[in-house]
């Protein structure tokens, strides 16, 4: 009797350990789906109609791991670009921690949707409720601080140009894909829902971006430490990328993040007379810049700065977490307020999405309410150029757009 217990029990641990690779390797493939190299974000249903079909906890958290894992598998290489780039850690070292990143990041994410796995006796409205609650936990602060690739982002797919109401049914979808059965109300949401989709897709009219805007992408990489003379060829570097971009007829001209480094005097005196030329000309230029607020500790925010012609400024409200935003440490950036208004560039109200704010959704909270004219993006990629996480970043800020309904003009440097 011992040994057919013994047997019984293995044969349910290998069970066990059966479903939980196979739940691992279907969240994989489904994050490689939605995202780079895929481009359905439609496949993010997949997500919750398995995680609910799915017998136990460890399963479901593991086809959750697997699409978070997949879905940021540059995290080891990211980091130990940016951490070595700038003489912090090691390369091995930052390697490491990269790995352990890239673990944890997994494994908090996925837990609201194990914790939230339920019985297999549990009604289908038990089970849309509890998808709702595990999307929207990972989505909005404090876990949506690292909430990339949320399954929210079905929205765009489903309702682009509807906004908040698009975003509010997209989250539906997700409950419907867990709740499905083959019920009549089940089947009647399913039917609301795919005719909401296709009225949102026909009646889609993204407008075009203003004329005579241009958003220039630049090769410099990361910002010199090799003192004035490198810090004045970068100046003069950018300065004829904008100057090419007047002259092919541009009035205003998007640079990337950071591009300046931080707002020096020295940068300052560089610049000074550049713009008051643009301003006499009625020419405009983005620059994403750091501006100091402190020195002791030092704290800079992330900015886009709009001179010239124009005026204005937007401040990022999330930076990159442990990167540049250390709450607590000897340097870091602040967060910019949620409530910044649209920036008016040229007569068109602008919103911004500053480099790991592409990531996420929740920063952008105005643009689900009211819609600008124009969505501009403003990224230094230098630590992930060539990687897939480039694209997946691309493809976030470009969904979030979408559902918006507005154009998006992105400068980038690499």
């Amino acid at each position: 009797m011992n040994r057919l217990i013994a047997c019984i029990v293995a044969v349910s641990r290998r069970s066990l350990i059966v479903r939980i690779l196979a739940s691992l390797v279907c969240g994989c493939a489904i994050a490689l789906t939605a995202w780079y190299p895929g481009h359905w974000l439609i496949a993010l249903l997949a997500l919750p109609f398995l995680w609910a079909r799915i017998p136990g906890r460890l399963p479901a958290f593991a086809l959750w791991c697997g699409y978070y894992l997949a879905g940021a598998r540059d995290i080891p290489i990211m980091t130990e670009r940016f951490f070595s780039g700038y003489g912090e850690l090691q390369a091995a070292t930052a390697l490491w921690l990269g790995v352990a990143f890239w673990i944890g990041q997994a494994a908090l994410l996925a837990a609201p949707w194990g914790l939230l796995k339920f019985s297999q006796a549990t009604g289908p409205f038990s089970r849309g409720v509890r998808a709702v609650m595990a999307t929207i936990a990972v989505s909005v602060p404090p876990l949506g601080i690292i909430g990339w690739i949320s399954p929210a982002h079905v929205a765009s797919e489903l309702y682009p140009g509807w906004q908040a109401i698009g975003l509010g049914l997209g989250i539906l979808a997700i409950a419907a894909a867990a709740a499905a059965t083959w019920s009549k109300s089940t089947l009647m949401l399913g039917l609301v829902l795919i005719a909401g989709t296709v009225t949102a897709r026909s009646d889609l009219a993204i407008p075009a971006a203003p004329a005579g805007w241009l958003a220039l992408s630049t090769r410099l990489g990361k910002y010199p430490d090799g003192g004035f003379d490198a810090m004045y060829q970068r100046t003069q570097a950018l300065q004829a990328a904008a100057d090419s971009g007047f002259a092919a007829g541009a009035t205003v001209v998007i640079l990337p993040e950071e591009t300046l480094g931080t707002w020096r005097p020295a940068v300052r005196y560089w610049w000074t007379g550049y713009l008051e030329q643009l301003q006499l000309e009625g020419k405009t230029v983005v620059i994403g810049v750091d501006l100091k607020v402190s020195d002791r500790p030092l704290r800079y925010t992330d900015s886009a700065v709009i001179a010239g012609a124009g005026r204005g400024r937007f401040d990022s409200r999330q930076p990159m977490p442990v990167g540049s935003w250390r709450p607590g440490a000897s340097v870091s950036t602040l967060l910019g307020s949620l409530r910044q208004p649209y920036v008016d560039i040229d007569g068109k109200m602008t919103a911004f999405s500053i480099c790991y704010e592409d990531m996420l959704i929740w920063p952008h909270w105005r643009l689900l309410v009211t819609r600008p004219d124009v969505l501009v993006g403003l990224a230094s990629n230098w630590f992930v150029a060539d990687q897939a996480l480039e694209k997946i970043q691309a493809q976030s800020i470009t969904s979030i757009a979408r559902l918006a309904g507005v154009p998006l003009m992105r400068a980038v440097d690499k």
